[in-house]
């Protein structure tokens, strides 16, 4: 099968992004990552088309990272907010910090106070889309440039400031929408489909129509998404890595391990699927491959070593201890 171009960004011939070091602009450091044809031709087909990209698959096979590399490839900014039960959509868009403002209004009650109460808008805490549709405004919390607020919203992620003249970029990772509660996926369609969503005061926020957005929608499948959902989104299911993957990523992500240990560690990893497989449990993903992997290399073990069966518990099995079997080991 031919290699595949994307037209919406630029990778190396051999499809790896060779990771990007911190600086001074730049704080966090992002590791190299190997591209699939099929997630090259879907996150090309997401830019094409502006829709977010929902990728789908098991835990630890690369759906999160994909979202940041995305964002060190096309040098645009980067938020991300990680879904719980607990998370409403407000989260997301604008929340309304009451606590601060009932605060406020208590010291501004005091007799022996002189507060001014802040503006409505001075208590609105912007959310990811927020940042991304309009980034300026976010940091105004909605005021207008000439009535600045007293506190500056601050950007929640990495931000690549755009050149002069152009419009804001942003890639935006919705992780674990399955924790989510049922009605959350529907809460976004606004922002998702229209690229606006409501504020407190009943105006109506909207994305800068220069904008640049990639939105990276990630579930391991734990609950059914709404169909109507699922329509909005472009889709992509990551696999578990085969051997000869997960020796690709070792040759870039733990360079200083013996091809003969990657490999043997590798095979390792497949009989744990397999014997995995109808036990419920989750076999270990690719960041676990690579512990085990750099816990050989720089303990100068191998997986023949009479160490390695601890060595396999701590990095890939990970039992969960039950309080009966705490107390039998005690």
């Amino acid at each position: 099968m031919s290699r595949y171009s994307p037209r919406h960004f630029q990778l190396p011939d051999d499809d790896c992004f060779p990771g990007e070091e911190a600086s001074a602009g730049n704080p966090s450091t992002v590791a190299p990552y190997i591209f699939s044809r099929t997630a090259l031709i879907a996150v090309d087909v997401a830019l094409a088309t502006e829709r977010p990209l929902l990728v789908a698959g098991p835990p630890g096979c690369g759906k999160s990272r994909l979202a940041e590399t995305m964002a060190a490839v096309l040098k645009w900014s980067f938020v991300r907010q990680t879904i719980t039960s607990r998370t409403r959509g407000e989260q997301l868009t604008v929340e309304v910090d009451h606590l601060r403002r009932l605060n406020d209004a208590h010291r501004a009650a005091r007799a022996d106070a002189h507060v001014l109460l802040k503006r409505d808008r001075e208590y609105y805490n912007p959310g990811i889309f927020w940042w991304a549709f309009n980034p300026r405004s976010a940091e105004l919390r909605g005021l207008p440039e000439f009535q600045p607020p007293r506190n500056k919203a601050r950007f929640p992620g990495l931000a690549r400031p755009a050149a002069a003249g152009e419009p804001p970029a942003t890639v935006v990772l919705i992780d674990e929408i399955d924790k989510a509660e049922p009605d959350l996926p529907n809460d976004l369609l606004e922002p998702l489909d229209r690229r606006s969503f409501g504020l407190p005061d009943n105006t109506t926020l909207t994305a800068d129509p220069l904008a640049k957005l990639l939105t990276i929608i990630t579930t391991n499948g734990e609950r059914e998404l709404p169909q109507a959902f699922i329509r909005r989104c472009v889709t992509l299911r990551l696999e578990e890595p085969t051997r000869d993957v997960l020796i690709a990523i070792a040759a870039v992500r733990a360079r200083e391990a013996e091809p003969a240990l990657v490999a043997a560690v590798a095979d390792k990893i497949l009989a744990l699927r397999d014997e995995l497989k109808d036990s419920g449990r989750r076999p270990p993903g690719t960041s676990e491959f690579l512990d085990a992997v750099l816990t050989c290399h720089w303990l100068a073990i191998g997986v023949d070593s009479e160490v390695w069966q601890e060595v396999e518990q701590a990095t890939l099995r990970k039992p969960m201890l039950r309080e009966d079997e705490r107390s039998e080991r005690a």
